[in-house]
Order: structure tokens, then sequence, then C-alpha cells
């Protein structure tokens, strides 16, 4: 049974004459009845009853109808999904986020792309950069809020620059430094808390360079393994952190920050994909991602990793 014996059955059905119904479907009507008649031989069930005045369902004909209307919406709508597909208006898309990354840009380019493209299913979950490295490599996710740009995967992976964020200074509250802007030598004599290297290995050589730069080799007293994490242990007094701006969005904090005085240091965030990824939906989000995000797509500024 083809899908045209179905159209064929549900148009003829509709107008309930062979004469109409070959002028709709713009057949004869001799082979239009002849499929009809062999649809009947196939199903083993007469659908018409047939007279001069025209045609009228049996109830096989009538319960046979709404599947047959059933079928050919679901292979229509089976059609648009695949043109949609094609143009990057349907599918499936892995994402994955670092949480003061993705927390800023996630929620709004998801909510104006669902808006666009209703037809686009996501999934969505927080990895850490390491992680997202090697997600990607292994086609487990589609893109990544990754932070800082690899270089060792430039290869294998499309780096694209959405936000330049600048360094901050995370202070206990209790701190004895004055307020205002801080100059960055002045913390040489500090214990630092910083994220584990192995979370992101660029922004944890980026920050000893910066602060080699500056005219020393911080004292890490703690290395952790979150976000949240090294805030708290800002705020409990073990140390001072240097921190991307984004990091004041994680409101339970107690911290304090402060901006770096004579040190224009700014951080390149990057979302990252796998270059091999046919993905026409991973395109088209690009595509709405560089359009709300005027960095992206564009060199990134000169302290890039």
């Amino acid at each position: 049974m083809e899908l045209r014996h179905l159209r064929y059955f549900v148009v003829a059905a509709e107008e309930l004459n062979i004469s109409h119904a070959a002028k709709r479907l713009h057949v004869s009507q001799p082979p239009l009845s002849r499929q009809l008649r062999d649809l009947e031989t196939e199903i083993g069930a007469a659908l018409f009853e047939r007279s001069r005045r025209g045609l009228r369902l049996t109830e096989a004909g009538r319960s046979f109808l709404k599947e047959a209307q059933a079928i050919l919406r679901h292979s229509q709508r089976a059609v648009e999904l695949a043109r949609a597909a094609d143009r990057g208006e349907a599918g499936h898309l892995e994402i994955a986020y670092v949480g003061a990354v993705g927390g800023v840009f996630l929620p709004r380019v998801m909510r104006r792309f669902r808006q666009r493209f209703p037809l686009v299913e996501f999934g969505v979950r927080q990895l850490d950069p390491q992680q997202q490295v090697a997600a990607l490599l292994d086609n487990q996710i589609d893109l990544g809020f990754i932070g800082m740009r690899f270089p060792g995967f430039q290869k294998e992976l499309g780096f694209e620059c959405i936000r330049q964020a600048e360094i901050m200074v995370a202070l206990p509250p209790d701190h004895p430094l004055p307020a205002g802007p801080i100059r960055l030598p002045a913390l040489a004599r500090e214990r630092f808390i910083f994220l584990e290297s192995a979370i992101s290995p660029p922004f944890h050589d980026w920050l000893l360079d910066l602060c080699r730069t500056a005219g020393f080799v911080p004292d890490i007293a703690y290395a952790v393994d979150s976000a949240p994490t090294l805030l708290d242990f800002v705020s409990a007094g073990f140390g001072v952190a240097l921190v991307p701006e984004l990091f004041q969005r994680y409101v339970a904090t107690e911290a304090v920050f402060r901006p770096l005085q004579n040190c224009p240091a700014t951080l390149d965030l990057f979302v990252a994909w796998r270059r091999a990824n046919p993905s026409p939906t991973l395109l088209t989000f690009l595509k709405l991602l560089r359009e709300q995000n005027p960095l992206a797509g564009k060199a990134a500024g000169k302290h890039k990793p």
C-alpha cells in the first residue's frame, strides 16, 4: 500500500463522486476506479457502496478513512520536519555551559531561538571547561559555553568570542585593604584561592601570567572545584581571588568585588563546537548567537589566551 492509494481513497471519500475526485487528483476516472478497487482487494473489505448516484462509505470505509487521514497528516508533518531540519529550524541541540558564562547568555539566546524555531528541542547540562572539550570531541554535545579557548584543540574545535569580561579582585568582607580599585602588586603577599587547574588549564595559566607580569608569583593556598566554592572560601577569609566580573552574579556570596587599578585585564569568553559537526541546527544557533552578541565572530582582544 502506497501513500498515493491513501490520498486517492481520502479524496474519493470526501467527494463521494468518482468524477469530482478524479478532477481534484488530476487523474482520469478509469485508473482512479481501478486503484480504489485494488485497495479494497488488498484490505480485504469493501470501502464503498457504488450506485448510479455515486459513492457511499461502508462501515469499513468510515473506519479506514479516519486512519488514512491521520497517516497522511503524519506523513506531511514528517516532510515538513525534514525540510525544517535541513534548514536548521528543527531537530535537537545538546548544549553545555560553565555556570557564570552560560548564565549570562544562555537563557536569553535560547528564549529567542525557541520563539523563532519552536520545532528545535534542547538538552542542556552544566560541565566545566575541560569536560566540555571531552564531550565535544566525543560528539556528546553540539555546543559549549566554554569560557576560555583551548589553543591545543583549535584543529578539531571551532571557537568564537562572545564577550570580554573584566578581571576583578574578590576579597573577604572584612579585608583591611582600603575601598576602591586595587593595584595588582598590592596583593603580592596575599594567599590566593584558585580554581583547580584541571578544570580550565588556559584560565589557570592566564591568571598566573597576569600575576607574574605584576611582579609576583601568587601563593595559592587552596584550589577548589567550582566558582561558588571559590567565593565561599573567599567569604570565609581563607584568601583572595582573581575572578571574571561575571562571578558577581553569584548573589549568595559575601565576597567583596573590587576592580583592578592600572591593570586593564580582560578575559575573552568563547563558545566552542566540533568543526566536523554537520548539524544545520547548530549553524542556525550560531547565527542567532552572532546576531545577539556583536563580539561573536570578531577577533578577540589583546589579552587573548
